[in-house]
């Protein structure tokens, strides 16, 4: 059932009556949407917060951690400028002779090298 002139007059007449109706007065843009509004933190509310990781016992949980990290440790700590001695070691699948650092190495009779430990087998 097809609309005539006079329903489609009266259709565009409710329809403009309710754009006069809007508050806001906007123009309707199909299809697109507004960008989001970012949120900004102002250093008003970045210094009225507390922080309350200070409070909490985890802060210095850390203090606790040196016996285990006593028993758990397999060498001393080193410093990071100290010479090392490499080792020669040969690969249990290729037999290819490599030299690595001994604080690599658990078990000689174990080692595999790069390439035999990336590939599938």
């Amino acid at each position: 059932m097809p609309l005539d002139k006079e329903d489609i007059k009266s259709l565009i007449a409710i329809l403009q009556k309710g754009l006069e109706d809007d508050d806001t007065n906007k123009e309707v843009s199909v299809g697109k949407s507004k960008p989001k509004a970012k949120k900004r933190i102002t250093a008003q509310k970045k210094q009225a917060r507390d922080n309350k990781f200070l409070s909490m016992k985890e802060k210095d949980m850390h203090k606790d951690d040196v016996l285990i990290d006593q028993k758990l440790r397999t060498l001393p700590p080193t410093e990071r400028s100290r010479q090392y001695k490499p080792i020669k070691v040969k690969c249990v699948v290729c037999g290819k002779q490599e030299t690595v650092s001994p604080s690599l190495m658990q078990d000689r009779s174990r080692y595999k090298c790069n390439s035999c430990s990336a590939s599938a087998g």
